[in-house]
């Protein structure tokens, strides 16, 4: 039997529905061996979305605390999720997951995860109705943040995708698309090469399938790159959404082993998926 983790999961200190307690309460039930937290990181653009100063620390003294209390029945890591545009103190963190929400135009952020109507106003207008070009922006924001920070995991590669569906940005299965994603991966493998298999649009979005599509899964599969199984949880009962279809698709994409969040001293732990 395969070990489950996932080092991406959100509370109610950032946009999450559920407390850190329930989190660990549904990873112990659900069977995990270990989880890591993620709060959104600081930033002064969308409040509502990201972690305030004060309850930054208050993040941190809870899991913390529930790392000592459950320590022997699950092994807990304290993370935090960091946006190109927002702000961390790394020094506070067992791990970091990069990624990018938005694109700027002038000092306005547009989140490409976020509000639809939001997005496809910034479409039609900042990018004269060219979704590719918004698209383009996307990943030339992400992969070089990706390449200088150099965090411990990549966090939902093709977020981008998740309104692609109802919005018909771009055509996910476009030559020209997925040349420029590969572009943005290869400059993204420079500062990290753990990616993670992200549930969360399956959980929240009605995606088919994980963050990110199976074409650039075997394309890191390819350049060498290793993979982690997230669920992005912002709901305790979706802890382990869509695990069995990221499973298959890791395995799908060519992947033998899979890197698990440690369950002792190391951060990280490798599984053998061929067993």
């Amino acid at each position: 039997m395969i070990p489950f983790s996932s080092p991406h999961v959100h509370t109610t200190y950032c946009d999450g529905r559920s407390t850190a307690r329930e989190m660990v309460e549904a990873a112990v039930a659900a069977g995990f061996v270990s989880l890591g937290f993620s709060g959104h990181a600081r930033q002064g653009y969308d409040p509502q979305y990201a972690m305030s100063v004060s309850g930054e620390q208050q993040y941190i003294r809870d899991v913390l605390a529930l790392r000592d209390e459950y320590q022997g029945q699950l092994r807990i890591w304290l993370g935090v999720e960091l946006d190109r545009f927002a702000r961390a103190d790394r020094s506070q963190y067992h791990y970091i997951l990069g990624a990018a929400h938005y694109i700027q135009s002038g000092d306005r952020y547009i989140s490409v995860d976020g509000n639809i109507d939001a997005l496809d106003h910034a479409r039609n207008t900042q990018y004269h109705g060219d979704g590719m070009a918004l698209a383009q922006e996307y990943y030339d924001t992400m992969a070089p943040f990706i390449r200088d920070y150099k965090p411990d995991i990549v966090a939902h590669f093709d977020l981008v995708r998740k309104h692609n569906a109802k919005l018909n940005l771009f055509d996910e299965s476009d030559p020209a698309y997925l040349r420029m994603a590969r572009d943005a991966m290869e400059v993204a493998f420079e500062g990290c090469t753990l990616l993670e298999v992200n549930t969360g649009g399956m959980a929240r979005a009605g995606l088919s399938e994980p963050y990110p599509i199976l074409p650039l899964l075997q394309t890191w599969h390819e350049m060498g790159g290793r993979v982690t199984l997230a669920s992005d949880c912002h709901l305790a009962s979706q802890i382990d959404y869509g695990y069995e279809k990221g499973l298959e698709l890791i395995r799908q994409a060519g992947f033998e082993r899979m890197t698990l969040l440690g369950t002792g001293d190391q951060l990280f732990e490798e599984v053998d998926l061929t067993r």
